[in-house]
């Protein structure tokens, strides 16, 4: 897949998946899909999406990222994205409607086809909607479609919601709406090493800021280090007993036989929210209850 980090005219046609696409959701996926479905061989399946959040651009209050750029574009190629214009908002905000159909699409990308979800919006202060796309490239002979919402328990998948379901901790509910689970992902760091005073050594990853962080608690996870996967017990948070104040992904590997896994890359998927982070009297009564979380999560993960 090639990554353009600005507008590139294009010799080739293109179907095209308009969005940003924070945390390719399943509704994400719809449009995306759609895009790569109409290229039927002769087109490059593409999309044009944004370096930053159009709301951070425009001094608006920016929600965190479901996913980072590097995240979003893994997705984009598993679902068959030959092209990928990751520009910065700035380039094209200025522009009319209609002159991001004709001049964007049209004469530089060369689209043949897009694709947009129900609820997009584009054009200098985002007034034209999906209907008016598919208005505009009619006339300039590109076709196009506005997907319909994909459904979760009654209402549209949207990353709004699942931003939700990961502050509430209803992980379960984020993970179908994503269709993959939701991950912390990043380079395993020395810690405090108290999880090796009681018995329980543990692996660290540092929270990224820009990303969304989940409800502070206990997680069943799993757990991917050098192509390999293990049952986790996870704990997102500060964790008071021990005095901390940033808040970090610590999880202990329920099934690692041992070896030394600092500085290697770990993507940790949270599968079942188990409790609340806690404050415990001492150390012993949090091992006892680490104990506790274990056999739950082992049990959950093994049924």
């Amino acid at each position: 897949m090639q990554i353009f980090d600005t507008l590139k005219k294009t010799e080739y046609k293109t179907s095209l998946a308009l969005g940003f696409f924070d945390g390719v959701h399943l509704g994400h996926q719809n449009v995306i899909k759609t895009a790569v479905k109409n290229a039927h061989g002769h087109c490059k399946s593409a999309v044009l999406t944004f370096k930053k959040s159009p709301s951070a651009t425009l001094n608006k209050a920016c929600k965190p990222m479901l996913s980072t750029n590097e995240e979003k574009f893994r997705l984009f190629e598993k679902l068959g994205v030959e092209i990928v214009f990751c520009i910065d908002f700035e380039e094209i905000c200025h522009l009319s409607a209609q002159e991001f159909v004709k001049t964007v699409l049209c004469d530089t990308l060369n689209a043949e086809f897009a694709s947009v979800g129900f609820n997009y919006h584009f054009g200098k202060g985002g007034t034209a909607t999906a209907d008016d796309l598919v208005a505009m490239c009619k006339k300039l002979c590109i076709k196009s479609q506005m997907c319909v919402p994909v459904t979760y328990k009654g209402e549209a998948v949207s990353s709004t919601r699942i931003r939700e379901c990961i502050q509430n901790g209803e992980i379960e509910d984020a993970n179908a709406m994503l269709g993959y689970e939701f991950a912390v992902s990043g380079e395993i760091k020395s810690g405090n090493h108290i999880g090796t005073k009681i018995s329980s050594p543990t692996i660290n990853q540092p929270l990224n800021p820009e990303v969304i962080t989940p409800k502070f608690g206990v997680y069943a996870t799993k757990v991917t280090i050098d192509c390999k996967t293990y049952i986790g017990a996870t704990n997102i948070g500060v964790h008071p007993t021990v005095g901390e104040c940033s808040p970090v992904c610590e999880t202990h590997l329920l099934d690692f036989s041992g070896g030394n896994l600092y500085s290697l890359d770990a993507t940790t998927r949270l599968i079942h929210f188990i409790r609340p982070e806690q404050n415990f009297s001492s150390l012993s009564d949090l091992k006892d209850q680490i104990e506790k979380d274990k056999l739950q999560i082992l049990s959950y993960l093994q049924k």
